[in-house]
């Protein structure tokens, strides 16, 4: 696989959880219970270095707006920085394990000569590799948010949910119900 693909894996993946992480502290700060949710197109194409279609995103430590609209400090963004960093380092080693595993378990899908059990062996290793890099993913939104003061993370949230509004307009979600 080439870096380009793994790049937009490594992106989509981030999107997904990051808006995952926003939609669960809104849900916890208003009462509800958090729900499974799928990633959506418009977390597609989250490229860094301009080369996928879709909407161009920044960092949001480095948006000079939004580090505006936080007051984030300078030895914030570059901490929150260092984590992403770190954890994007180790993701792209990984990936490129995760990527072969995933090319030998098509190959085994497409085999005449491939049992059950084989195939199944080969699916819960990918699987298994591929949730420790997501647990892993975790931990490091985690830890960007304990850089931010709670009314920092307060307001990212509404920094994010205003975005996500702007990029699909008329989402279910964001409709009011009819009055009857």
């Amino acid at each position: 696989m080439s870096r380009l693909f793994i790049r937009r894996i490594v992106t989509l993946m981030l999107a997904a959880l990051l808006v995952a992480t926003v939609a669960v502290a809104g849900q916890q700060r208003s009462g509800q219970r958090p729900t499974q949710s799928q990633p959506r197109d418009d977390q597609r194409g989250d490229s860094r270095n301009g080369s996928s279609p879709g909407p161009q995103r920044s960092k949001w430590w480095q948006d000079e707006k939004t580090k505006a609209d936080l007051r984030l400090a300078p030895e914030q963004s570059a901490r929150i920085d260092e984590i992403f960093q770190a954890w994007f380092t180790k993701w792209k080693d990984v990936a490129d394990d995760l990527n072969r595993r995933e090319g030998q378990l098509s190959n085994l899908i497409s085999a005449n000569d491939v049992t059950e059990s084989e195939l199944l062996k080969q699916a819960d290793q990918f699987e298994a590799l591929r949730g420790s890099l997501s647990k892993a993913r975790t931990l490091m939104l985690f830890r960007m948010r304990r850089v931010l003061s709670a009314e920092q993370r307060t307001k990212l949230v509404d920094i994010q949910k205003a975005q996500e509004r702007e990029r699909r307009p008329g989402r279910e979600s964001d409709r009011r119900p009819a009055e009857r």
